[in-house]
């Protein structure tokens, strides 16, 4: 695959802006779920529920546009102020309980009643002509038109209802035009206004929850960023792994110009995997396919490194971060203890970089184009039960559906020269490699 023409018009993302987006990728989930268990966006979510119910919307709604006077308060205001402003009815209130009013009514009582028919002894008694003052009286006459009446007893109700502290608060409330500003409810709707402005709460309620769960499905299940000391001390060790213990693991073949070195060529140095070829002698095992493992000398040095012991997987997203230095074999693939299966992430031959699925006598996928392997690019597989598909940043170059694997295999760098090739030294860098994992990628 070509991806001179993907770089040209920008489909192929450089590696720093790859990394970037996927350090964003792990930053959005963080600081979602951050957000999630934050107090203020639980505060905001209840307040959501009651700041756009109907009954909040209605009330806000009753409590802005109700005019004072259609208001109960306001009638029962009315009412009072009417009966306050009836002269009659508040002679008789001011009459009704009085001592005149006792004293006029005794002498009603009294056989000296008879005697107001009389004008001259009305004119001869101070009393008499009291009583008949008052009997001719605006209070008297009063006092006659509500003594039966109900309004008496109906202003006296009035009065205790709008003297209490309750109806005060509610006149106060309802005669206020800004009423609604007075509320309960409109503190929870600023509230909920200036939650709603948080930055982190705007950046969680703009996110799509089942693209966070889609990439929250990828879990690491194996990182390294090359920040140990010794090889000991990592996940890797030098040399081949095989399911057969009486195989020797360290060793070379007899049709390549280097010896491994059991990991003497492994370095992790400014958090980077270095793998070195040097020129330099040394006799060494090699495999020999007629004669065995054999004693061999060679004028170049390297090493092969793998996870066996310490990782395999079966299914998911491997990914590292890979530069070359040095036109001999570098590669990145996966092995299982056999020589089948194996399946190649990274495999620069000293010309061209290729990427793909090892069978018997075949050899199932691409050779790249347009990119320089002395530059760092991103190298990935994602294996699932259905497919293997290949990588170089976030551009597909490969796909396939033929002979999936379908154990775990375990991760391997290594490099090598050929006996056809011009020997030289070179130097494998990695600057990180990650396994993912999702449902969806487990073999089933």
């Amino acid at each position: 695959m070509n991806l001179f023409f993907k770089r040209l018009i920008g489909q192929l993302q450089s590696t720093e802006r790859m990394e970037r987006r996927m350090m964003m990728e792990e930053e959005r989930i963080a600081r979602y779920r951050q957000v999630e268990q934050s107090p203020e966006l639980k505060e905001f979510l209840e307040l959501k529920k009651i700041v756009e119910s109907k009954e909040f919307g209605q009330k806000k709604y009753n409590l802005i546009h109700t005019k004072f006077k259609t208001t109960p308060t306001y009638e029962t205001i009315r009412r009072y102020k009417d009966l306050l402003n009836n002269k009659q009815l508040q002679m008789y209130l001011e009459l009704e309980d009085s001592q005149r009013l006792k004293d006029y009514l005794a002498f009603r009582s009294s056989p000296n009643y008879i005697k107001l028919q009389n004008k001259k002894e009305v004119r001869n008694s101070l009393e008499l002509k009291q009583m008949a003052e008052f009997e001719k009286s605006d209070e008297f006459k009063a006092y006659l038109h509500y003594r039966d009446s109900k309004l008496p007893a109906q202003f006296k109700s009035l009065l205790a209802e709008v003297s209490s502290d309750e109806f005060k608060e509610q006149y106060a409330f309802w005669s206020n035009p800004k009423r609604w500003k007075t509320t309960d409810e409109y503190q929870q709707e600023v509230l909920y206004k200036r939650l709603s402005l948080m930055p982190d709460i705007v950046y969680y309620l703009k996110q799509d929850s089942s693209e966070i769960e889609k990439l929250e499905d990828w879990k690491k299940v194996f990182v390294d960023e090359f920040d140990w000391q010794r090889l000991s001390d990592s996940s890797w060790k030098a040399g081949f792994a095989y399911n057969n213990p009486k195989l020797l693991s360290q060793h070379s073949f007899v049709n390549e110009q280097q010896a491994n070195n059991g990991g003497k060529n492994v370095g992790a140095m400014d958090g980077k995997l270095r793998l070195f070829t040097k020129n330099e002698k040394i006799t060494a095992p090699a495999w020999d396919p007629k004669k065995g493992f054999i004693n061999k000398d060679f004028d170049y040095t390297s090493d092969i490194i793998q996870t066996a012991d310490k990782f395999r997987c079966e299914g998911g997203l491997f990914m590292a971060k890979i530069r070359i230095e040095g036109d001999i074999h570098h590669a990145f693939w996966l092995g299982s203890g056999k020589k089948l299966p194996m399946l190649s992430i990274f495999h620069y031959n000293g010309k061209r970089v290729t990427m793909g699925n090892y069978g018997e006598n075949v050899f199932d996928g691409t050779t790249l184009r347009g990119i320089n392997p002395r530059n760092y690019y991103i190298y990935s597989l994602r294996w699932t039960d259905r497919e293997l598909v290949w990588y170089v940043n976030n551009v597909e170059v490969y796909r396939t559906s033929r002979n999936i694997p379908k154990e775990k295999l375990f991760l391997a760098f290594s490099s090598f020269i050929d006996e056809q090739q011009r020997a030289m030294e070179g130097q494998l860098n990695v600057a990180w490699v990650r396994v993912y994992q999702s449902e969806s990628s487990k073999i089933k």
